[in-house]
């Protein structure tokens, strides 16, 4: 994927997974970029600046439309 920007930032690794999902159900290829070590510290990911969901340019705006109005991925 080449032009990515950022469609969405989330506090967990399942946070950002749920999405990834929501967005590849609507058509729109997407990619999770998180620092968590490998696992081996997953709240090192927040501390990073949290879990990010990258878009080709050309899918950022529906991919961020498309977050916004799907129902709260966690109630």
């Amino acid at each position: 994927m080449a032009d990515l920007v950022e469609a969405g930032r989330f506090t967990t690794e399942f946070e950002a997974l749920t999405a990834l999902a929501v967005l590849e159900s609507a058509g729109i290829d997407a990619r999770m970029v998180t620092d968590n070590a490998g696992g081996a510290l997953p709240s090192l990911s927040q501390l990073s600046g949290g879990v990010r969901i990258l878009v080709r340019a050309e899918d950022g705006e529906d991919a961020r439309d498309v977050l916004e109005t799907e129902e709260p991925l966690l109630d």
